[in-house]
């Protein structure tokens, strides 16, 4: 079961993996979700699109080369 807190919006991703991932590659992953697996970490609430940090630690890992 997820826990609420480990929802963050997804404009903290970079901040969250140490600017692993810049803004501009957030937003493709995100508008590329359905075919690259990352949607079911995400939930949008009131217009606002988060993700589950471990869901994305999860995929990251999995996706690694």
């Amino acid at each position: 079961m997820n826990n609420i807190k480990e929802y963050i919006p997804i404009s903290n991703i970079p901040e969250h993996t140490n600017g692993l991932f810049n803004s501009q590659s957030v937003q493709w992953l995100i508008r590329n979700r359905f075919q690259n697996g990352l949607h079911p970490y995400c939930k949008k609430v009131n217009g606002r699109l988060f993700i589950n940090t471990r869901g994305f630690e999860n995929w990251f890992e999995e996706h690694s080369a």
